[in-house]
């Protein structure tokens, strides 16, 4: 039988308060916080701390990886 049997996450831990967004864009804001990326973490490296997550949960067996992402890496990057 198939299933997905772990699961792993990861969420940036730098946070961009809403209201400094809406702030630059002249509009109204709900409260809270926006989860931003470090300078050095892209696409790959967050899912590199979501894969090594859901390996500790899983005692490191993995039948299957899917990788997706809107980002492509270093896609924005300038050389």
């Amino acid at each position: 039988m198939v299933a997905i049997t772990s699961v792993g996450a990861y969420i940036p831990m730098y946070r961009l308060n809403l209201e400094e967004i809406a702030k630059m864009w002249c509009i109204k804001s709900d409260s809270g916080d926006k989860a931003v990326a470090g300078y050095d973490e892209d696409s790959i490296t967050t899912a590199v701390a979501a894969v090594l997550e859901c390996m500790s949960r899983n005692d490191g067996k993995v039948n299957g990886l899917y990788f997706t992402t809107t980002t492509a890496p270093y896609k924005e990057k300038r050389g």
